[in-house]
């Protein structure tokens, strides 16, 4: 078993705060980051180092020996690591931001060159994104609902309108005629044509359970890594998706895809940003929020 210098680093903020809560805001990360940290360590070094109280974290004599011997090696090595960051970034700050692949290539992606601001993107639906917010992997993400993550706020962002589409080599003439009204036929014809989506259902299942009343059936044709991949792949041939409108607007209005129904009951997802309270990088933080507001009023995408 290895250590891990972000062990000790949490030790000395546990030990000079007196709590794990203090702690976890020095250090801008989670409170059960804290602990996990604290624990690996206890566990390295093969005996506890607080005694844990309702309140107060207090160290020991072995934790108090512990610290006097780390003290000085670790701020001499912290000096040294901000020091090659300021001379290797120019002094640049380190955003770390998580959404959506199609999210991203449509909305921030175009912007990265003008952000003034290192980025770190991670590419992950909102299932995989929790986790890295909630241990501070991330400092913003845009996930699809609110979740309870001590001191994470959230802000609404925008709502997306799902639609379905077909590649410009689909005849949906069938569908247009059909008596909607008998949803027999109207999901025998659904079923019948080529399905494109992602790995990521869970849009899909809703979208399908509102309107049909059960979960879908049967599987898609073409599964692919993202929205942008299934436009590229779908534009001007056969087969269908359920999409974003402001995904999909563009092959739209020139004709390489046909939208063609937005359900018995349209479906709208609303987006929020989420960030850590009292972070560091509350400016960058504010950039790439107002940059994603301005791109989603664009498409009247907007929150409320």
């Amino acid at each position: 078993m290895r250590t891990d210098l972000e062990w000790f680093r949490t030790f000395r903020a546990v030990f000079e705060t007196g709590t794990m809560s203090d702690a976890a805001r020095e250090l801008n990360v989670s409170q059960p980051g804290v602990s996990l940290h604290l624990n690996a360590l206890e566990t390295y070094v093969g005996y506890p180092l607080f005694e844990r109280s309702t309140r107060k974290m207090i160290p020991n004599e072995r934790a108090k020996l512990l610290y006097q011997e780390i003290l000085h090696s670790l701020s001499k090595l912290e000096e040294v690591e901000n020091s090659f960051r300021k001379k290797a970034r120019g002094g640049r700050r380190t955003l770390s931001i998580g959404m959506y692949p199609s999210f991203y290539r449509q909305f921030l992606e175009p912007h990265v060159p003008g952000l003034g601001f290192n980025l770190i993107v991670h590419l992950e639906h909102t299932e995989g994104l929790i986790p890295l917010l909630a241990n501070g992997a991330v400092d913003l993400a845009v996930i699809n609902r609110e979740e309870a993550l001590r001191n994470v706020v959230y802000e609404p962002l925008g709502t997306t309108r799902h639609i379905f589409v077909a590649g410009a080599k689909t005849d949906v003439s069938a569908f247009r005629a059909l008596d909607k009204s008998d949803k027999r036929r109207v999901v025998h014809w659904m079923k019948s044509q080529l399905w494109y989506n992602t790995a990521d259902r869970t849009s899909f299942n809703y979208f399908w359970k509102q309107n049909f009343g059960s979960e879908p059936d049967f599987t898609p044709n073409y599964i692919l890594p993202d929205m942008y991949s299934i436009i590229h792949c779908l534009s001007g041939h056969v087969g269908m998706a359920l999409l974003p409108d402001s995904l999909c607007r563009e092959a739209v209005e020139s004709g390489l895809l046909t939208a063609f129904w937005e359900g018995y009951a349209p479906m709208q997802t609303s987006l929020y940003t989420a960030y850590r309270k009292n972070s560091l990088l509350q400016d960058e933080i504010e950039t790439t929020v107002s940059t994603l507001r301005a791109e989603l009023a664009k498409f009247g995408c907007t929150a409320g």
